[in-house]
């Protein structure tokens, strides 16, 4: 034997050894202590199992509940009806009409091909849409429970009506219902379009009534949530929607409707101007009873621009100019545009001097048909003066020399308070969006000649709603309404739960001076420069205007009237302003009178006849849009 043999016969019994030495390590003990730990494992585990049976036995129905209540498969909103706006007379001007959306249900039509091919063509059939566009929808959207689509949505309550009674027939046709939804209505189309104004894309109000209340119109979404019970039937679980109040206005339709219809005629048939606009107010409460200018559009497709534009003059316009001539045209000009409103503020001025004892009834002014003011010459109406006038007549003829006098009486300080009193330079605070506040002179720019011309109307300017409300009180006893278009909110079951109670702001004059100017507008009409203005059978007082636009070469024009009926406690208050009459000579003020005559014969027997109008106030202010201008020879 060698060496060699030797050493690979020592290597191998070491081999040996150390495997058996590796046996023996697990013990007998070890073998006793796994045992143990087996027995308590199956022990452990069924006393999980008694646990777990009692459970289930105990309280199982309970855990089964809240464990179905997680399987959802749809978290569906419930759209609340938004709140209908109406005139005073109930007469709906905007409602939300309901309407359905198709659901499907693509996961229960995949459980049942003969089914499915049944609801896809029934569908398919009676919507009048391609069938491989509901096959599309069930197909990639299998494992839902909830699918709308595009083209079966804002159906109309008859047409769902009548599926559903196909439905109720044909077992086959399964995984479809409807959820509710609201559209927005005008049934007056275009009437009130202003002041009603209308829903975004975003289903928000936009412009006008829509979205001053936006907040009271809207309600609170609902949810519907749904799962499968444990024999899998469909549970659902629905939070109803809060539908949202109404909104009743101070406006009635009907007047509004006859006022737009003038202002339409008027364009069309009549003279025609750049721009028309009336308004009508009760200066008892601050109510207004109509605004409207001639641009119009329909609230229920408030884009199209053909009530204003031909279509090739739409065609014409880039898209910036589409987007401004849209926002002209749903803007409310009536609380929106300022212009130099002309004589019809003369009464302004002489209510001011009277409750200063700058003037009283028996003054008189002797006018010699200019005035020099400063180094300026400043002419009358007349070029040939009126002579000798008082206080009463100076008024009725318009006389320019005499309302420059009385203003250079009052001064640069007590004018621009009185200019504050009577509410112009600052916004009315209505209940409408978009109003602005006018420009007027500041005590820096107030010079003498600016004082001069600004005491008969020329050089600042108002807004159609900041010359009613102040005219109204100089004709009410001198009490200033904040002007408003809402009158009260009637919750989703017709009940008022708010009524907007007239608000005197302040006090404007004295009632003294009320009761004087009042027969002085009415001296103005039956004998003075508004004469035209007469209705048979109506004591009518009133003011006329003419403001001459800059520049002063072009011979451009705003005509106007402002009066009340009747003229000795008024209930109907009229202020009429055309802006350009489309006629070679613009400066007569007869344009304005005669289209305020022409509205009042047909509005006041309808408002006369209706007890809720028999001591209410109107006002209307046709207005036709002016430039900014200086000054005149008026």
């Amino acid at each position: 034997m060698t060496d060699k043999y030797y050493r690979e016969e020592a290597y191998r019994r070491r081999r040996i050894r150390r495997k058996r030495a590796k046996r023996r390590k697990f013990t007998r003990g070890m073998r006793i202590a796994l045992f143990c730990f087996f027995i308590l494992f199956i022990l452990a585990f069924a006393a999980l199992g008694i646990r777990i049976y009692g459970i289930n036995r105990d309280q199982g129905e309970r855990y089964k509940k809240a464990a179905l209540s997680q399987q959802s498969y749809t978290n569906t909103t419930l759209n609340y009806q938004r709140g209908a706006i109406k005139d005073r007379n109930n007469t709906t001007m905007a409602v939300s009409v309901r309407k359905y959306n198709l659901v499907l249900e693509p996961r229960t039509l995949a459980e049942d091909a003969e089914k499915k091919t049944a609801t896809v063509e029934a569908i398919a059939s009676y919507f009048s849409v391609k069938t491989d566009v509901v096959n599309e929808v069930v197909t990639k959207k299998s494992n839902s429970m909830y699918e709308h689509l595009d083209e079966l949505k804002e159906l109309d309550s008859k047409k769902v009506d009548g599926f559903k009674k196909k439905m109720q027939k044909d077992k086959n046709i399964v995984g479809v219902w409807f959820e509710e939804t609201y559209t927005r209505d005008y049934p007056l189309k275009t009437v009130g379009c202003n002041i009603i104004g209308f829903m975004s894309s975003e289903n928000q109000g936009t412009y006008g009534v829509e979205e001053s209340y936006n907040d009271v119109l809207c309600g609170t979404t609902g949810r519907e949530f749904g799962y499968f019970d444990s024999n899998m039937n469909l549970q659902r679980t629905v939070k109803k929607a809060k539908d949202g109040n109404s909104v009743v206005l101070t406006i009635d339709a009907n007047v509004q409707q006859i006022v737009e219809q003038e202002i339409q005629d008027f364009q069309k048939k009549g003279t025609g101007a750049q721009k028309v606009a009336v308004m009508m107010m009760n200066p008892k409460n601050g109510e207004v009873l109509a605004m409207a200018s001639n641009s119009t559009f329909d609230l229920n497709n408030p884009r199209d621009m053909s009530t204003m534009f031909t279509q090739a003059q739409i065609q014409a316009m880039n898209d910036k100019e589409k987007k401004e001539n849209l926002m002209s045209m749903w803007s409310n000009f009536c609380i929106g545009s300022a212009y130099e409103p002309g004589s019809t503020y003369k009464p302004f001025t002489i209510a001011a001097a009277l409750d200063e004892n700058l003037i009283q009834d028996s003054s008189t002014f002797n006018c010699r048909g200019v005035l020099k003011v400063g180094d300026r010459e400043i002419h009358c109406s007349n070029r040939s003066g009126h002579g000798v006038l008082d206080l009463r007549h100076a008024l009725m003829e318009s006389c320019n020399a005499a309302l420059m006098d009385i203003g250079l009486k009052l001064k640069r300080d007590k004018f621009i308070k009185y200019n504050e009193l009577y509410g112009f330079g600052q916004r009315t605070g209505i209940d409408l969006p978009g109003e602005t506040s006018g420009l007027l002179h500041s005590a820096d720019s107030l010079n003498e000649v600016e004082l001069a011309t600004s005491s008969f109307g020329q050089t600042q300017t108002m807004t159609m709603v900041q010359m009613l409300s102040g005219f109204c009180s100089l004709v009410n006893g001198g009490n200033y309404y904040q002007p408003h278009v809402v009158k009260e909110i009637q919750n989703s079951d017709g009940e008022v739960v708010e009524t907007i109670t007239p608000t005197i702001v302040k006090k404007t004059t004295t009632e003294d001076t009320s009761s004087l100017l009042r027969s002085y507008l009415k001296s103005t009409v039956e004998e003075g420069t508004a004469s035209p203005a007469k209705v048979k059978g109506y004591s009518i007082g009133g003011k006329t205007g003419t403001a001459e636009k800059r520049p002063v070469s072009a011979k451009k024009y705003l005509v106007s009237f402002i009066g009340c009926v009747p003229a000795e406690d008024p209930d109907v208050a009229i202020y009429v302003i055309i802006d350009e009459p489309k006629v070679k000579d613009q400066a007569h003020s007869t344009y304005a009178t005669e289209f305020a005559s022409k509205i009042m014969k047909k509005v006041l027997p309808f408002l006369f006849m209706m007890s809720c109008y028999r001591s209410s106030f109107i006002a209307v202010l046709i207005f036709v849009k002016p430039e900014f201008h200086i000054i005149s020879d008026l």
